[in-house]
């Protein structure tokens, strides 16, 4: 499934057009776009100011975008980051799968620099934008140390030249109880597909020169059925490390 692009004003109608085109996505004009509201549906909602996803086109569906501004308040130590425990500040780290980048910015706390791998264009566009929105509160340096790629992980992985000291891996995946996640979350795991494929782990220990860290439901097998060396467990997610 892919969001289908809509503007909701005469104004950004011609921005509207060039970003679905851009971004190889489904258009919708403004006028066909009232008549075939679907509450299930995901739109990627294009304004004059911001961009965003939506589900549906009621006011009850909050816009879904990266916020890095407000995740960078949330000062409470995560698990994710208690996984870095022992690396130097300096260290630089490769997010394999970025999605909507907040787990970068929680890296960025223990780490000189994060670069971000994304594959698909319109998750891509919605980083950068993210990014370039931090730029208007000086207050935020975390993104500074964020950097953006477009690609596909298993290629940058296997022909990058300079690896990294961590490699973060979140192969998304589906629900495994009947709560509904966070909206961002959900929305990438409705729209992208759970990647099977057997040689992201190999390729991301073969790339990572002291680290690899996995995000997994807590319920999940190994990745690969590949043992860690260590985990840590929370609530509902499992972060498995892979020392090297």
């Amino acid at each position: 499934m892919r969001p289908t692009v809509i503007s909701l004003s005469d104004q950004s109608h011609e921005e509207a057009k060039k970003i679905a085109m851009k971004l190889d996505l489904p258009f919708e004009s403004q006028e066909h776009s009232i008549i075939s509201a679907d509450k299930n549906l995901y739109y990627f909602v294009v304004e004059k100011e911001n961009k965003y996803l939506k589900v549906g086109k009621n006011n009850k569906s909050k816009p879904i975008f990266c916020n890095f501004t407000e995740w960078a308040s949330n000062k409470k130590k995560s698990n994710l980051v208690r996984c870095m425990k022992g690396l130097p500040l300096d260290c630089s780290v490769v997010d394999a799968t970025a999605g909507f980048g907040r787990d970068s910015l929680e890296l960025a706390t223990v780490s000189a620099s994060v670069l971000m791998i994304e594959r698909l264009p319109w998750m891509h566009y919605l980083l950068q934008q993210g990014i370039r929105e931090t730029k208007k509160d000086p207050g935020l340096s975390l993104t500074k140390k964020l950097s953006l790629q477009l690609a596909d992980s298993h290629n940058y992985l296997s022909s990058a030249e300079q690896s990294t000291d961590v490699v973060y891996l979140d192969p998304m995946f589906p629900n495994a109880g009947s709560a509904r996640a966070k909206k961002n979350i959900q929305a990438l795991r409705d729209l992208t597909e759970e990647d099977q494929s057997d040689d992201l782990l190999p390729l991301a220990i073969s790339f990572a020169k002291k680290r690899v860290i996995v995000k997994r439901h807590k319920n999940s097998e190994y990745l690969n059925q590949h043992k860690p060396t260590f985990s840590i467990s929370g609530r509902v997610i499992r972060f498995d490390v892979y020392e090297i």
